[in-house]
């Protein structure tokens, strides 16, 4: 007797916590977000970049257009690295990198006045 009474208590129990939590969905429904604005076919710029929209799916965002997008985005950011190098090496001069100018006027050679 003792069994069946710890049976249904815990199937009261359970009930109850169902009953309170509901059916488990914690994200809300899917709103539809307009379609997705990816990366031009052209040169990619930083208000590209800014403009992106992915289709938002049941868990998160589509994987497979993040994946494009970062993969051009990284072949992007090469090409334009190697094109620097390349142009840094035409340069006259010690090659190398560029010195760098000091971030405050306080720092390294005082200004030059009187523009």
């Amino acid at each position: 007797m003792f069994v069946v009474f710890v049976i249904v208590a815990a199937a009261v129990l359970f009930g109850a916590v169902l009953l309170v939590l509901g059916r488990g969905d914690v994200l809300q429904p899917e709103t539809p977000g307009g379609e997705a604005r990816l990366l031009p076919a052209d040169a990619v710029g930083p208000d590209d970049v800014a403009g992106l929209r992915f289709s938002v799916v049941h868990r998160g965002y589509r994987m497979d257009q993040v994946d494009l997008v970062l993969d051009r985005l990284q072949r992007e950011l090469a090409w334009r690295d190697h094109r620097l190098a390349e142009l840094q090496t035409r340069l006259p001069g010690p090659s190398g990198p560029l010195p760098r100018r000091p971030a405050r006027p306080d720092e390294g050679e005082p200004p030059v006045t009187g523009y």
